[in-house]
């Protein structure tokens, strides 16, 4: 198998597993088969993830770079489901009734 560039991999991975809403992953050999690269470096993964984050995927590895993850990215910004255990901000700010004047101009 001959060497694929980073948008080459990235475009045939999306062909592939784009369908799989819970993503893939892959180990090194499956990375090194599949791409028909010897080594694998960070800056090719780098590239990778930036070509599938145009079509709303991601790429990353763990820290010792054993396996490999493609996944969908998260919609939702983390405040639209914020942390139900967090305290509520309080406000010292109140709103002021007016006041209802009587008769005698008081």
């Amino acid at each position: 198998m001959s060497m694929k560039s980073a948008k080459e991999f990235a475009v045939w991975m999306i062909d592939r597993f784009g369908n799989q809403a819970e993503g893939v992953y892959l180990d090194r050999a499956d990375i090194r088969e599949l791409s028909g690269r010897q080594t694998i470096r960070q800056d090719f993964i780098a590239d990778v993830h930036a070509e599938v984050c145009r079509h709303g995927m991601g790429f990353v590895t763990n820290n010792l770079k054993e396996r490999y993850f493609l996944f969908y990215l998260p919609k939702h910004h983390w405040k639209e489901v914020a942390d139900r255990y967090a305290p509520q901000p309080s406000s010292n700010i109140h709103s002021l009734e007016k006041q209802k004047l009587s008769r005698s101009g008081r």
